[in-house]
């Protein structure tokens, strides 16, 4: 019981928090455009000085591991070539097979899975997260847009992809953790002005970008759900989740990481996968819905997935 009782203790807040920034679009208190300007100021800076604090103070030599970062990447190819191969299987060519297939497999680690580890497993959780999502991101921007660009082609194609990857090499979140690691590994001393001023910009960030992913929420689409979504997010919730956390078992990962991975894995997909989709293909409302779909439902499938592990002693 007092396991069940920190899941619900620590998950739920995160959901409820997205809950809340539904319920202020809802009533006019926050608008469209505060829910650009914040996650713009979120990604541009608070997010980037979040990841700078938590890898540029620690050994990252104790921190990298390559074992975990090697199956996370497997986990994500496996996913995306079994999405891949259901698209080509039950999806005509132009009816939504690209964002199916990002939706299947691009999750939501950044905002929401990095709220869920910091509230489950604290600072250690975070530094071990960081490090795995420094090398996750760009695989899962050069994934989207292959998948997006072979499926769903339209007319703005090409400048979508060129955007994209100079966004990837521009990420102001990848620059960050570069500049932190470097930092790290040559030891060089931050000033503790600085690591105070820090930590009360990166205090704001995760409750800020929930906020703004409740904001983006739009429940009345919710009746226009296709087996499109649906076959996405029952790949997305269950079954990565699933394959990634017994990979994990199995070669020797539990506690801390084991639960890391499955939070990585068990996120719903991320909202940037409708803003790519909505820019390269006439899809963007399929893709809406499958990031609706995902988060909701993922309230629901997060807290069960880490009761069964809790419950099998795994975490």
């Amino acid at each position: 019981m007092t396991n069940t009782l920190f899941i619900i203790n620590t998950v739920s807040p995160i959901f409820l928090i997205v809950i809340v920034g539904w319920v202020l679009r809802k009533i006019g208190v926050i608008q469209e455009s505060f829910i650009k300007q914040s996650t713009k100021f979120v990604f541009s800076v608070t997010l980037p000085v979040l990841v700078f604090l938590k890898l540029a103070i620690v050994d990252f030599g104790t921190v990298f591991d390559g074992k975990i970062i090697i199956l996370v990447y497997s986990g994500i190819f496996i996913l995306f070539f079994v999405s891949w191969f259901l698209a080509k299987l039950f999806i005509k060519r132009g009816d939504g097979r690209g964002v199916f297939i990002q939706g299947s497999f691009r999750p939501n680690n950044v905002i929401i899975g990095l709220a869920l580890i910091m509230n489950i497993f604290g600072d250690e959780g975070i530094s071990i997260t960081i490090m795995i999502l420094t090398f996750l991101v760009p695989l899962d921007n050069i994934l989207s847009v292959i998948a997006l660009t072979l499926f769903d082609k339209s007319n703005k194609r090409d400048k979508a992809i060129v955007e994209s990857f100079k966004s990837i090499i521009m990420n102001p979140v990848i620059i960050a953790a570069v500049v932190a690691i470097i930092i790290s590994l040559l030891r060089i001393p931050i000033p503790t002005v600085l690591i105070n001023t820090g930590d009360y910009l990166a205090a704001i960030t995760l409750p800020l970008a929930l906020i703004g992913v409740g904001g983006t929420l739009k429940i009345k689409y919710l009746h226009k759900t296709s087996l499109i979504t649906l076959g996405a997010s029952i790949i997305k919730l269950i079954v990565a989740p699933l394959i990634a956390t017994m990979i994990g078992y199995f070669i020797g990962y539990t506690g801390t990481n084991l639960g890391i991975i499955f939070i990585l894995f068990a996120c719903p997909t991320a909202i940037v996968s409708f803003i790519l989709a909505d820019t390269m293909t006439p899809h963007g409302e399929i893709a809406g819905n499958i990031v609706l779909t995902t988060t909701l439902a993922s309230s629901i499938t997060i807290p069960i997935g880490l009761m069964i592990l809790t419950y099998l002693n795994l975490i």
